[in-house]
């Protein structure tokens, strides 16, 4: 790595550490030599509703957390969180990497999954529009569980070049704009079946209940349980699984299967479209009919 930048007095400037959660903060700070407040924790769910293009990063803000906040998924986690905290932490996340200083180093610790490429990719559009060049980012290549050595993680880290097409591609109506994009690739499979109308995830909710109700953590664990690389957290799991009422009911604390839902994975009824968001990708009655082609691996506009 080359030298840190110094501030005017001739002390390093000190890099700010980004990362995927709150699980991995302790040992990222540790390895860096930070304190816990100091790393930024880059909040939110972008593999789940709007990312529309053409919105400024407020603006943008403002819809994540309207939907972060809607009651499938205001139920989906231990905390209930109002709108309002919701876009409090997003002002605040995207103010804490606006305000670090240009000439100083941002190390991105980000896993390799959905999940984690999707908030890399909105980290690098931000840093790509206030660089210019001038600040060196580097990317330490987390592992998932067990970490192993984060010491040696991080001073093996690389320089990258902010890259914004990624979100670009992300913020796109037109789901055709993810071919290509590495990581990207699982995203594809959460549009609606041309079979069933499920995505992958919605199925496999589906498939675990398929011998029985099941309590809300056995029905994460059997939902993601093909996932390789795991990327989905609990609350993506029961977000979805609320919004496939009337396929899947909740009730005396477990998740089962209706009729409806057997129907549908029989392949003798099929989900019908219901008004969801995926990145710039506007779904349901009314909103250009986009669906998953598994065959042929490609999405599809359907007549």
């Amino acid at each position: 790595m080359a030298a840190k930048p110094s501030a005017p007095g001739g002390s390093p400037l000190p890099a700010l550490h980004v990362t995927n959660g709150d699980a991995v903060v302790p040992e990222l700070a540790a390895a860096a030599g930070v304190a816990p407040r100091d790393v930024l924790v880059w909040r939110d769910v972008l593999h789940d509703g709007p990312v529309p293009a053409g919105l400024g990063a407020d603006a943008l803000a403002r819809v994540r957390a309207r939907h972060l906040t809607a009651p499938s998924w205001s139920h989906a986690g231990d905390v209930e969180v109002s709108e309002q905290a919701a876009l409090a932490m997003l002002r605040d996340r995207d103010a804490r990497l606006a305000a670090h200083p240009p000439a100083a180093e941002v190390v991105l610790w980000f896993e390799d999954d959905l999940f984690d490429d999707l908030l890399r990719a909105q980290v690098e559009d931000r840093l790509a529009q206030r660089t210019n060049g001038a600040t060196t980012v580097t990317r330490v290549r987390l592992k998932h569980p067990p970490r192993g050595d984060l010491l040696a993680a991080l001073a093996a880290r690389e320089p990258i070049e902010p890259d914004p097409s990624a979100f670009a591609a992300l913020r796109s109506s037109d789901p055709r704009a993810w071919l290509g994009v590495p990581g990207f690739e699982r995203l594809l499979e959460e549009l609606p079946d041309v079979r069933t109308g499920l995505g992958r995830l919605e199925r496999q909710i589906l498939e675990a209940l398929r011998d029985g109700p099941l309590t809300p953590a056995d029905l994460f664990v059997a939902a993601t349980a093909g996932e390789d690389p795991p990327w989905a957290g609990d609350a993506t799991v029961f977000a979805l699984a609320a919004d496939l009422a009337p396929l899947v009911r909740f009730t005396d604390g477990r998740y089962e299967l209706t009729p409806e839902g057997g129907a549908v994975l029989d392949g003798t009824a099929t989900r019908p479209p219901i008004d969801r968001w995926l990145g710039g990708v506007h779904l349901g009655p009314g909103q250009p009919d986009w669906a998953w082609d598994a065959a042929a691996r490609r999405p599809v506009r359907l007549d």
